[in-house]
């Protein structure tokens, strides 16, 4: 099956001061579809700079990313939201709740930019809410949910629209280890049931340990 993400020779330098740091350096990978694939190294390694990358955050200096045979560095500008909201989804360390709505206008949120009626917005929202066992969390703002409750929300936010890719930095780390190890779990499901793929970055062993395909950076490089 054709890959997903398609990474060749890649490279992103920043300057600090008179200095050039080479934050990737010749980078090159493919993410078989679907699958869960680590990005693993310490930090500064390159792997935040990787992720923002993928999403098209930010641009290389160098070289090509091809998403589901879309080359990112072709895309203009005011094509850029659409492809995110139809191809991605986002899983952060800190969760990026808002605290003010409930767990089920959270979701929502993914899908303030679809051509849908309020009344399937909410049941997209509720039916993925149920797909990581929130169910029964609807109406609770993120302030009444644990950490490992708002992760899941978090998840079904990135799951709403039904992105053939999730890119989660640290999902795990500020989990305790029952809770990582119940996400971790999930997200096996969730790319088992929906075909999603997952790339995860992640300083977490147990995360590579459950990972189909571990990448790991050092110095920007992929490490032997």
């Amino acid at each position: 099956m054709a890959a997903i993400v398609d990474v060749r020779q890649v490279s992103k330098h920043y300057r600090r001061g008179e200095e050039r740091i080479a934050a990737l350096d010749s980078v090159s990978f493919q993410v078989a579809r679907p699958s869960v694939v680590a990005i693993a190294g310490p930090s500064g390694s390159g792997k935040s700079t990787l992720l923002g990358m993928l999403a098209r955050f930010e641009q290389p200096d160098s070289g090509s990313i091809h998403l589901d045979g879309a080359a990112l560095d072709a895309l203009p500008e005011h094509e850029l939201d659409a492809f995110r909201n139809r191809k991605l989804g986002f899983v952060f360390q800190n969760f990026n709740l808002v605290g003010t709505l409930t767990a089920q206008e959270n979701v929502e949120l993914a899908l303030a930019t679809c051509a849908l009626p309020k009344r399937e917005r909410r049941k997209a929202a509720s039916e993925t809410l149920a797909l990581v066992g929130m169910e029964h969390r609807l109406d609770h703002t993120p302030a009444q949910l644990s950490g490992g409750q708002q992760q899941r929300v978090a998840i079904a936010r990135a799951l709403v629209n039904r992105p053939k890719l999730v890119i989660a930095d640290e999902p795990t780390g500020n989990l305790d280890s029952k809770t990582a190890q119940q996400m971790l779990e999930l997200v096996d499901r969730l790319h088992r049931d929906l075909g999603t793929t997952f790339i995860i970055a992640t300083h977490d062993q147990r995360v590579m340990d459950m990972a189909g395909q571990v990448l790991r950076l050092e110095d920007g490089k992929v490490a032997a």
